[in-house]
């Protein structure tokens, strides 16, 4: 119990607390690229026996299957993908161990592997978004793995000795017979990785979905690039045929595409969902989605879509016992990490009382919960309060009366005054609006939009908007991230495939300036805006943006990218103004909200 700890334990404890440059939970908001330690499974466990059984039908058939999974905010959407990781992990050294180590009355173990997918709040490029976060969950290696058993196995690419090497174009025909049309792009790079020591790094940048000049493309005989719908979808088809494992794709926050620019960009979104369901094998796609949304997204689903889905699978809330189990765990586990013994009384520096209101007053929502932990315990380490106080409040003053008519006695809870301060700042806490923000080239592409339209919309503008925005030069399709007409003129939308805004855009800056400008030579769009990264440069970079003045660019960094994100969907950011001004020029410089507009 709490007492069991003598004053110089609990100084000990505090002060470590006040030393530790992080926090126990400091992440109580899921985030798909940073792992969490601590699982609480129990309110999961029948998502978890279900999601695993439908791996293993996949396994067996290699047909794909579509499992929904919803809950509130902060309900375990994000946390549920660290937990099938992790499983992942265990499974695959179970599969290193021999039949007779693996013990009989388990299920045949299947080999699969998760990849996250943070759903992007545009449908601009999904089928690339999607191909991209395979490449880097799995690893560059799958490019050798697939090649490897293709090539070398299947199409005959063996070397048959020291003077017999195989004839590249001899390979390349038996791909295209067993991979035609569409295909041929990808069985040429494919075989040209393997087998061609002088351009495999060509072939490796264009199997990674990277741009290439027209002449690298010629070298290569390739006309098209993975960036195009069709050719993305073959190479996701290709590896998901010769993996031997099942992949999962959990596409996270399904509502995103809605909420950010509507039913549109959401049907868009679920087409893209049903053609990886109907077109690909050795699929499990996962989609996580807010519950409060889900019946309208099923509304925009078609039928057929909707028919395919298994039962939908709703995240509990913690129970008492869980959120107990997991505070005491997370403590646990950062006592250890600095060195110590954990103390006799595993909710120090809380308590159970203090537990106990937590939970009634978040209903055992896990992230509400771990927020409302770390805020406490960040309270004892500025001594805003001490333990002593926290023990306190959690403590009723309960006196025993009479009633007046001399009926039964009643219990009267008087609250002590640290209790109604605790109260206050759980309220105060829970009032907080929490927001992680992906600043990715997908999230900006739709706040940018999406900024656009609510200043022409206030504005009384006449426009129309389009996203993807696609364009022919000669036989090859291109693609913008969206289309603007106003008064006539097409002002086309690009930012480059990149992860991050926190540095140069590098090369990738380039290659989207060059789709602008040959949008414009073909006269698909008249003028245009680049959004790059603060500080993007390189030489030819500069020289394409100096040579085409209709090309104008907009500089971002993370922080704000964030701005213009977080206020897309109320009142836009500096930024997002700025951005609408290039296309709507009278509407005056940008008002901050709550104040009045300058006559």
């Amino acid at each position: 119990m709490y007492d069991d700890l003598d004053e110089d334990q609990k100084d000990l404890y505090i002060d470590v607390l006040k030393e530790a440059p992080i926090l126990p939970f400091s992440n109580f908001v899921s985030r798909g690229d940073i792992p969490d330690k601590i699982d609480i499974s129990r309110p999961r466990s029948y998502i978890d026996r279900e999601v695993y059984r439908l791996v293993r039908q996949t396994y067996r058939d290699r047909s794909s299957r579509l499992i929904p999974i919803l809950g509130s905010a902060g309900t375990g959407k994000t946390h549920a993908y660290h937990s099938f990781k992790d499983k992942e992990r265990e499974n695959r050294k179970k599969l290193e161990l021999s039949p007779e180590e693996i013990n009989v009355s388990q299920l045949e173990p299947a080999d699969w592997t998760i990849i996250y997918v943070p759903s992007p709040p545009a449908s601009i490029r999904v089928l690339l978004h999607v191909y991209t976060c395979i490449i880097e969950d799995v690893g560059p290696e799958i490019l050798d793995i697939v090649s490897e058993r293709l090539v070398r196995e299947k199409w005959g690419g063996k070397k048959g000795g020291i003077f017999q090497k195989p004839k590249i174009e001899e390979v390349i025909q038996k791909g295209i017979r067993e991979f035609p049309g569409i295909f041929a792009d990808c069985v040429k790079a494919l075989v040209t990785y393997q087998l061609d020591k002088n351009k495999k790094a060509l072939a490796e940048r264009w199997l990674l979905g990277e741009s290439l000049e027209p002449e690298e493309l010629s070298e290569l005989g390739i006309n098209s690039v993975v960036e195009e719908d069709d050719v993305c979808l073959a190479m996701i088809k290709i590896i998901t045929e010769n993996l031997d494992r099942v992949l999962i794709l959990y596409f996270d926050e399904l509502e995103s595409p809605y909420r950010m620019l509507g039913e549109a960009a959401e049907r868009k979104f679920l087409e893209i969902l049903k053609r990886l369901y109907n077109e690909v094998k050795g699929l499990v796609i996962i989609i996580a989605a807010l519950k409060e949304i889900w019946p309208r997204i099923l509304e925009i689903a078609d039928a057929p879509l909707r028919s395919r889905m298994e039962p939908e699978q709703e995240l509990k809330p913690f129970s008492l016992n869980d959120l107990k189990i997991f505070f005491s765990k997370s403590m646990e586990a950062f006592w250890e990490d600095n060195n110590l013994n954990p103390p006799l009384y595993p909710l120090f520096p809380l308590n159970e009382k203090l537990i106990e209101m937590i939970y009634e007053k978040t209903q055992g929502n896990p992230r509400n919960s771990i927020k409302l932990c770390r805020r406490f315990i960040d309270k004892v380490v500025t001594e805003e309060m001490s333990v002593e106080q926290l023990l306190e409040a959690g403590t009723d003053i309960v006196a025993t009366v009479k009633a007046p008519s001399g009926e039964a006695e009643e219990e009267v809870i008087d609250f002590s005054k640290p209790r109604e301060i605790i109260k206050k700042t759980i309220e105060e806490i829970l009032a907080e609006e929490e927001y992680v923000i992906d600043v990715n080239p997908s999230s900006v592409a739709g706040a940018t939009l999406k900024s656009i339209m609510k200043v022409g919309e206030s504005k009384e503008k006449k426009f129309n908007t389009q996203m993807e925005y696609k364009f022919m030069i000669g036989k090859r399709s291109q693609t913008l991230a969206a289309l603007i007409e106003f008064e006539g003129k097409k002002w086309g939308l690009e930012i480059p495939s990149i992860k991050t805004f926190d540095r140069s855009a590098g090369v990738a800056g380039y290659y989207a300036a060059k789709r602008l400008k040959d949008a414009i030579a073909e006269k698909a769009i008249d003028s245009a805006i680049l959004i790059v990264p603060a500080r993007s440069s390189g030489a030819k970079f500069e020289i394409i943006l100096q040579n085409n003045p209709d090309i104008h660019k907009v500089e971002l960094t993370n922080e704000t990218g964030e701005s213009l994100i977080a206020n897309a969907l109320t009142y836009p950011s500096k930024e997002g103004w700025e951005i609408a001004r290039i296309i709507f020029t009278d509407i005056g410089e940008y008002v901050p909200p709550g104040t009045e507009e300058p006559e």
